[in-house]
């Protein structure tokens, strides 16, 4: 029974959310399942931990009992809900049939991705049952608050050093990070409670279905978007084989990984929505938009970054940029007269210390362009946007949001990184990747639309030059 408590601990938020989006994704959705349980686990992992914070909030002690027993009655609600329907969504892929009719050669190129992919997790898989908790933020921090409140059962205060030190530990604890979102420790909690004791390599089986659930989501909503199936995989396989996104899998601890999955799902979502106008897309791109902050300060601002792409889909783009340039002005008026120590999201001005830091730039380059953080996929997505806005302009029209949001959340992160005292992070080449993993499965999705856009554009001009 030891064996099958970690399975159960990622079964349980699977079914969580992917019972919910059962009932919330209309049936003949391409690549439905895949749609629903990928952003379904994800929904579960972020559900979990706001379950733990409601017993909390309701004085209840944290045990599996407790936390199980709310998520069981959920899952079996939605289960119940699911058999009451007159016509139930199929849990069988609808989307296969797009590949039965393909060529040999086609059929047998997506399962060659495929078992790429499956190779990948279980390696990843096993090196990060292999080895124990590991970094240096996840000692400092983010498991320091795990470990406590496994312990006692309860989610006792976290506060800064000095407070620590004037209660001298009276019924408080520190750590690096006192302040910063708990949802990520929350999941070594949930982890333990299940097994029954604190394994340092088992509390990190989260981050394992955190990437699964991303390609999941990311192929659905991919399909969605209209991605043929082989197009679709590859640009799965080429996410989730991402170096620095495989580290902060085997490297387990850091709730980056988590962060950039609920973007990226925020993202296409959002996409999506804009194109279709459907209902679930909305609330899928608004639970995980949401979510952002709850997992680190920076979701915060990445939160913020969907009101210029939200301008850009609702309103005609001349008055769109109107009304982007005058928040723009807005917010500078704001940070001209608030007080420099005035906190938002864990940020001040004071702390930020707006200036130009030399050496900045060149260290943001190097990272993303030079070390093998990302393979090509720094020179790929500039190479497709030019390629699409010269070959297929009217089709990009359509990424108007995405790219909005994505631009929004670029210049904030080369402001974060060559503006302010954050830019020793770029410099030392440490925060630099740690926020980049939160910013390029969002980006390789908008690399896929200009892929689409330009595939089917080219077609298009083949039939016009032989007419």
């Amino acid at each position: 029974m030891e064996y099958l408590n970690p399975l159960i601990a990622l079964l349980l938020p699977a079914l969580l959310g992917g019972l919910c989006l059962e009932l919330l994704i209309p049936a003949g959705t391409p690549a439905r399942p895949m749609a629903v349980w990928g952003n379904g686990l994800l929904v579960g992992l972020i559900g979990i931990p706001l379950l733990i914070r409601l017993l909390e909030a309701l004085g209840v002690s944290l045990t599996y009992q407790a936390v199980g027993g709310i998520a069981g009655t959920i899952v079996v609600m939605a289960g119940l809900l699911l058999l009451v329907r007159k016509k139930p969504f199929p849990l069988a892929p609808r989307s296969m049939s797009d590949v039965a009719s393909r060529s040999l050669i086609y059929k047998l190129a997506i399962v060659s991705v495929l078992l790429l992919i499956a190779l990948r997790v279980t390696t990843l898989g096993l090196e990060l049952l292999w080895r124990p908790l590991y970094p240096f933020d996840a000692t400092m921090h983010w498991a320091t608050k795990a470990r406590v409140w496994f312990e006692y059962r309860s989610l006792v205060p976290f506060v800064d050093n000095m407070r620590w030190l004037e209660l001298a530990g009276e019924g408080v604890f520190t750590d690096h990070h006192a302040g910063y979102p708990i949802t990520t420790p929350l999941l070594q909690v949930w982890t333990s409670l299940v097994i029954g004791r604190w394994d340092e390599s088992l509390i990190n089986l989260p981050w394992l279905a955190c990437l699964v659930g991303m390609g999941l989501a990311f192929y659905g909503q991919a399909r969605v978007a209209g991605a043929k199936p082989l197009v679709a995989i590859v640009f799965t396989y080429m996410l989730l084989s991402m170096p620095l996104i495989n580290i902060h899998v085997a490297l387990a601890g850091y709730a980056d990984l988590f962060l950039g999955a609920c973007y990226c799902a925020a993202l296409m979502a959002f996409h999506n929505w804009a194109i279709s106008r459907q209902s679930w897309q909305a609330v899928l791109a608004a639970f995980f938009a949401l979510s952002c902050p709850l997992i680190k300060n920076e979701g915060f601002y990445w939160l913020l970054t969907f009101a210029p792409g939200l301008f850009l889909v609702l309103l005609p783009w001349r008055k769109a940029l109107v009304w982007f340039a005058g928040i723009i002005l807005v917010l500078l008026a704001v940070l001209a007269i608030i007080p420099r120590d005035f906190e938002v999201a864990g940020h001040s001005l004071e702390l930020l210390g707006l200036f130009f830091r030399p050496g900045a730039p060149e260290a943001v380059v190097n990272s993303l362009f030079v070390h093998d953080n990302w393979h090509l996929f720094s020179y790929l997505l500039p190479g497709l946007l030019v390629s699409a806005l010269l070959l297929a302009r009217p089709d990009v029209k359509a990424c108007i949001g995405i790219i909005g949001t994505l631009a929004s959340a670029i210049g904030l992160f080369l402001v974060l990184f060559i503006f302010t005292r954050y830019a020793s992070g770029a410099i030392r080449f440490t925060a630099v990747g740690r926020i980049s993993v939160q910013l390029i499965p969002g980006m390789m999705f908008l690399a896929l639309l200009l892929y689409n856009a330009l595939s089917q554009r080219v077609p298009e001009r083949e039939r016009q030059r032989d007419s």
